[in-house]
């Protein structure tokens, strides 16, 4: 789908759904890979670009052993992914991670909410329409919570890149996504 505020074409799969985009489009994406270091690594070849972000599925690190410490959600992955889809302007993005629900989606909505930003959009406006946009891509959305407030917090301070997580996650499609049969306002 061209997203008009990022200027490029934004996708999101689960890694199972990569041979179709390469089949469909080849050489036409860019693919942004986040995978735990357990999972298969897939195949790089029929993309545009390729970057691999090694980061488990989690909201937070208490419980987590040492050697799951390391691959847990860090701005520093943000950062990578940022600068890997700022290194080609207007390529056609595909992200990725296992199911892709969690944490491609967080990805993308932190993009999506950047290039808003960007443009001068009030929190209301990020709020509403990126999530739109998000559902239309992907309709099963449910974000990581964690890898999206890192990702906010590479263009807003972190104490703003909490409030609009909550926000977001909050939106009723995304909380329905991620707490069946619940409602923001009557939490699980």
């Amino acid at each position: 789908m061209f997203i008009a505020s990022l200027q490029r074409h934004l996708n999101v799969c689960a890694q199972v759904d990569l041979p179709a985009f390469t089949k469909r489009d080849p050489g036409f994406w860019s693919v942004v890979s986040i995978r735990e270091p357990s999972r298969p690594v897939p195949n790089p070849a029929g993309f545009g670009g390729f970057h691999t972000t090694l980061c488990l599925d989690v909201v937070g690190t208490d419980g987590l052993e040492a050697n799951e410490l390391v691959h847990a959600p860090r701005s520093e992955h943000l950062e990578e992914i940022f600068r890997f889809a700022d290194s080609a302007p207007g390529q056609p993005l595909l992200v990725h991670c296992w199911a892709g629900v969690s944490r491609s989606t967080a990805v993308a909505l932190a993009l999506i909410v950047r290039a808003m930003h960007a443009n001068g959009c009030s929190d209301d406006e990020m709020a509403g329409d990126a999530c739109e946009i998000l559902l239309a891509i992907r309709p099963q959305a449910a974000p990581n919570p964690l890898v999206l407030e890192l990702g906010l917090a590479q263009f807003v301070d972190p104490d703003s890149a909490h409030r609009l997580m909550v926000r977001l996650v909050n939106q009723p499609a995304l909380f329905q996504n991620r707490h069946k049969g619940a409602s923001p306002g009557n939490p699980p």
